[in-house]
């Protein structure tokens, strides 16, 4: 009897269900080509990207507090990286031939997490590990989840113009559809938040301990 409804229940939903399989499927496809492209770099590439992080590493003070400046400053540059991402989905999921852009645009943001992690790991080992979990992870808590659920929903919103949308009349689709997306801005402005005031202090303790 569970067993028939939990079908009964996903063949009702699988409509949903796809896209969220989808695009979780691709981003975690971006996260390893990413981490696997560490392996195709020469090594004149490889010791640019080193002196970079260790220029980063040298230039970090321990014992410095961030001042409010400073931290809302960097905020600002955090949002105008992140915030037009999320619209560049918005609108992909506004369109009928959307959906490829989506796809790639979730793989790119995979790969480029893949590849981060992955050289730090790669180069600092220990160190590197420590630095992507207090450097990477907190930010990305917000980020990746916001990120998964406006592709899913972009998707799913650009193959119901696709093929007809079918759930009412376009506009209040379209209103629904940026409501959504409005919630999904507020996990990005936490993310923003973590990373422009809460990682630099996470940072600065993790070079001062090693």
């Amino acid at each position: 009897m569970l067993v028939s409804k939990s079908r009964l229940w996903l063949s009702q939903h699988k409509e949903v269900f796809f896209p969220v399989i989808l695009i979780l499927g691709t981003f975690l496809s971006g996260l390893i080509c990413g981490a696997l492209t560490l392996h195709t770099l020469h090594s004149s590439q490889l010791e640019e990207l080193r002196q970079y992080l260790n220029g980063f590493l040298q230039g970090v003070e321990p014992l410095a507090e961030t001042s409010q400046a400073s931290g809302f400053h960097a905020w600002c540059q955090i949002l105008k990286t992140q915030l037009p991402i999320l619209g560049i989905i918005w609108i992909l999921g506004l369109t009928v031939v959307g959906i490829p852009l989506i796809v790639f645009v979730i793989v790119a943001r995979g790969f480029v997490l893949g590849f981060t992690v992955g050289f730090l790991i790669k180069e600092q080992a220990v160190q590197g590990l420590l630095l992507a979990l207090v450097a990477v992870l907190p930010q990305n808590l917000c980020y990746v989840p916001a990120l998964i659920c406006a592709g899913s929903i972009a998707f799913y919103f650009s193959f119901s113009l696709l093929r007809g949308y079918r759930d009412g009349p376009v506009l209040s689709g379209v209103l629904v559809y940026s409501l959504f997306f409005i919630l999904i801005l507020l996990l990005i402005l936490l993310g923003t938040w973590i990373e422009a005031y809460f990682v630099p202090g996470l940072i600065r303790l993790l070079v001062s301990l090693t």
